[in-house]
């Protein structure tokens, strides 16, 4: 029997709460980079150095986990250019497939927003503004998955490592802005207040109104 129950009737909020259970009891245990000498060297204070360890740490939880749910299929992109970072399938949901991407955000000192919005997604991808097609840097054709998700990691940067990681799991087209989250690259934007991520509480009412705003975006 699986320790993870799934409702085919209300697919995309019971794997939801799915991925919330099997990442339950993940803690950031990560003391610091490793040297050929044996010496551990502190992580450096560099958000992107942190959210990559954090990343790469969840990964190899989520993992673990998934060791449990035989039923339940998951496979990992090939690189860090491939989207999405998860794709499960399986008999467990079927006939649903499910992208996860895993997104890092260091909290600001009064720990109720993020240093900076959250990418949470590219608008210029081929594979997103063409959604029935197989095109490169997708694992399957973007408008097959049954919906896009988010694992967000927020965590503190204290003693120079990573502390009290939350994470939450979200639909991308909820907590997405009509902003770019950078003036130079197409990334989408999120709110910074952590309470709406927590919340879902994006710019848009519908996941089709996200998709025609943001495939018509200029480049």
């Amino acid at each position: 029997m699986s320790p993870v129950a799934y409702d085919p009737d209300r697919p995309t909020e019971s794997f939801k709460e799915l991925l919330r259970k099997l990442l339950a009891g993940y803690e950031f245990d990560v003391k610091g980079l490793y040297l050929k000498d044996g010496s551990v060297e502190p992580l450096p204070a560099e958000p992107a150095v942190v959210g990559k360890v954090v990343e790469i740490s969840i990964k190899h939880y989520l993992d673990r986990k998934l060791l449990q749910v035989g039923e339940l299929k998951c496979i990992r992109a090939s690189n860090d250019r491939t989207y999405p970072d998860f794709s499960f399938n399986g008999e467990l949901i079927h006939p649903s497939k499910f992208a996860v991407d895993i997104k890092c955000a260091r909290r600001n000192d009064r720990g109720n927003r993020t240093r900076s919005p959250i990418s949470i997604g590219t608008f210029n991808a081929h594979y997103f503004r063409r959604p029935d097609e197989q095109v490169g840097n997708i694992m399957m054709p973007y408008g097959s998955y049954t919906a896009h998700l988010a694992v967000i990691a927020l965590y503190d940067y204290e003693d120079a490592t990573a502390r009290n990681t939350e994470l939450l799991v979200v639909e991308k087209w909820r907590v997405a802005k009509r902003t770019r989250s950078s003036t130079t690259r197409c990334y989408i934007a999120t709110p910074t207040l952590i309470d709406d991520l927590r919340d879902e509480n994006g710019a848009f009412s519908s996941e089709d109104e996200f998709n025609e705003f943001w495939r018509n975006h200029s480049v």
